[in-house]
């Protein structure tokens, strides 16, 4: 199919807008959709000419998105998407069944350079974050996108075996061919294409723009998420055609917001985020909260209550409706937008995170709250009066019980264990509190508690050349050991784990339980480690996800988290009674291995 002139004409032709009111897709135009999606990544991210990788793609896709909603077959598709993205990578095809077969791919000769696009991860998309690209850069992670230029024979060994023509199915009657490898002149080629005026900001006034930022968003995941047996495992295609149809039917911001964390909430990947990005592009971190919530029994509990609210309710009353409505229901929502192991963790972090989700809302919300007697109290706040303070936090090392120390691993510095290292060495037993991410300085006291070299887990860049992982390579593993340090800590350990311990904390979960270095204790970990990336969606909109991949030597818990040594529930009495479930049997344990006296 040879459209570029019509093409050309038809991207001219097509309003950058519609004003038409939110309308459900059709079967078959979320069909058309899906296949727009998977060509536009696949030529995105992986077709090798100049011009083509420097595309507004946010304006090509809200221009394209109304002609390919109208496709009423295969067949019309097929000419429809020809028209639309030939003009934009003139050596692509568009094959139905009983076309001819496409070319082979450019002839070779000895002389010239063949191009082809390399990832190393993803660099490209980081329009809008100066912080995040400078955070990258100083952490040492060289995530980069380029075009590369070889000789015939560095290209054959990078593309054997006729791999420098790649084939998508999008559609069980559409089929994509496309060159991944071009030469010096298709790699110059100048493309026939006037975009118009260009889309310099996606937003959710539109549903092209709606659409677009979905499609954007799930071809990142799609083409640059390291672990691809969890994709397969949650049946990631699967998910886009459900958020595009939310997406169409959006009429807000946060209801755009819900169909992508619905999306992305298909991946156990606690990396994994979006919301709106600010001009430094990264997210701004609120004060934690003073009132605290939790999940105890299959019920919303007051775990913590700030000392000027605590004549109006007590710690360990059950939370029974927010603004009228059943919390049950709430979290029914929410736990639909978080990404975790398991569904039980997901509602469990749901209620964790229900006034932060409240706060995007309103500025005050009503609360019913159940007491010990059964008796029901209804109380107003503003959000703001719930609000805690990171100062006047208690000590991160102290003593629990005679001999008995506890450190708490999210603020402890190698200075503060320095300090207290007479009171470590003659301590009967410790608790290292790992539930939320630990300071860097562990790492440093870590082999205080071991005989042996301690070894972490290792970190491989994908290096990608082919859409979806196609053939991909993993490079520069590598992995820290550290050396035994003086003077040796003795004393029985005990590591506290949840399902916030993921990422850096469960790197440090991993080599205690590889090591023997003490029981872990708690719940299962996040089920997240790997470097974390960043993407602008459409100027708009923060992703973030996994980047680089760890190899774990002890098995991989990507996606399903470090079971402990013994698995703790906390129960309604005890968190009335104040009492921290972990740490008391974590005290209990170590009680049993201190000497008679």
């Amino acid at each position: 199919m040879n459209f570029l002139r019509s093409g050309v004409l038809l991207l001219l032709a097509l309003p950058l807008a519609s004003s038409a009111l939110p309308t459900p897709l059709t079967a078959r135009e979320t069909r058309n959709l899906t296949a727009l999606t998977k060509l536009v990544g696949n030529v995105k991210y992986f077709y090798p000419n100049r011009h083509t990788a420097h595309l507004s793609w946010e304006t090509v896709l809200v221009r394209s998105i109304p002609a390919v909603r109208r496709a009423r077959t295969d067949a019309a598709l097929a000419r429809t998407l020809d028209s639309l993205l030939r003009p934009l990578a003139p050596e692509i095809r568009l094959l139905l069944p009983g076309s001819p077969a496409a070319p082979a791919g450019p002839a070779t000769t000895n002389a010239g350079s063949y191009y082809f696009r390399e990832h190393h991860s993803l660099g490209q998309d980081k329009t809008g974050l100066p912080v995040a690209r400078l955070m990258l850069k100083l952490a040492g992670i060289p995530y980069a996108s380029t075009i590369r230029a070889a000789t015939r024979a560095v290209a054959d060994s990078l593309f054997p075996n006729g791999q420098r023509r790649y084939t998508a199915e999008l559609t069980d009657s559409v089929r994509l061919a496309l060159p991944l490898v071009l030469p010096a002149a298709q790699y110059r080629q100048r493309l026939v294409y006037r975009p118009g005026r260009r889309v310099r900001r996606l937003s959710a006034t539109t549903a092209e723009q709606r659409l677009a930022t979905v499609i954007l968003t799930w071809n990142i995941i799609q083409h640059f998420y390291p672990y691809r047996a969890v994709l397969e495992q949650v049946r990631w295609e699967a998910a886009l055609p459900v958020a595009l149809q939310q997406a169409a039917q959006a009429t807000t911001e946060a209801e755009l917001l819900a169909a992508c964390r619905t999306m992305l909430a298909h991946l156990p990947d606690r990396h994994v985020a979006i919301g709106p990005k600010t001009r430094t592009g990264l997210r701004i971190v609120d004060p934690p909260w003073a009132l605290q919530l939790a999940l105890v029994e299959g019920q919303v509990v007051l775990r913590q209550v700030p000392a000027a609210l605590q004549p109006t309710v007590a710690r360990g009353s059950i939370l029974t409706h927010v603004n009228g409505r059943p919390v049950g229901n709430l979290l029914d929502t929410l736990q639909t937008r978080i990404p975790a192991t398991f569904p039980a963790v997901a509602r469990q972090l749901a209620a964790e995170q229900l006034l932060t989700n409240l706060a995007t809302r309103a500025p005050a919300a009503s609360f019913t709250f159940r007491d010990s007697l059964g008796r029901s109290t209804d109380i107003r706040w503003t959000l703001q009066q719930l609000r805690g303070s990171l100062y006047n936090q208690a000590p991160p090392v102290r003593e629990l019980a005679p001999g008995l120390v506890y450190l708490d691993a999210t603020r402890l510095r190698y200075s503060d264990f320095q300090r207290v290292l007479p009171q470590l060495q003659s301590a009967q037993g410790l608790i290292i509190d790992l539930r939320q991410r630990p300071h860097y300085d562990l790492l440093r006291i870590l082999p205080h508690f071991s005989r042996q070299p301690l070894l972490t887990d290792s970190l491989t860049m994908p290096v990608l050349r082919q859409p979806a992982f196609n053939q991909a390579e993993f490079a520069g593993e590598k992995s820290d050991r550290k050396m035994p340090q003086l003077p040796f800590i003795a004393a029985p350990k005990v590591f506290l784990v949840g399902p916030h311990t993921y990422s850096y904390g469960e790197t440090v979960a991993e080599v205690v339980r590889r090591h023997r270095l003490g029981a872990l204790l708690g719940q299962p970990t996040g089920g997240t480690n790997g470097e974390m990336n960043f993407a602008a969606i459409g100027r708009a909109y923060l992703l973030s996800w996994t980047g680089r991949r760890v190899v774990s030597r002890s098995g991989s818990y990507q996606g399903k988290g470090i079971t402990p040594d013994e698995v703790v529930t906390p129960t309604l009495r005890q968190v009335a009674t104040g009492q921290d479930a972990d740490v008391q049997r974590a005290t209990e344990l170590l009680r049993k291995t201190q000497p008679a006296n």
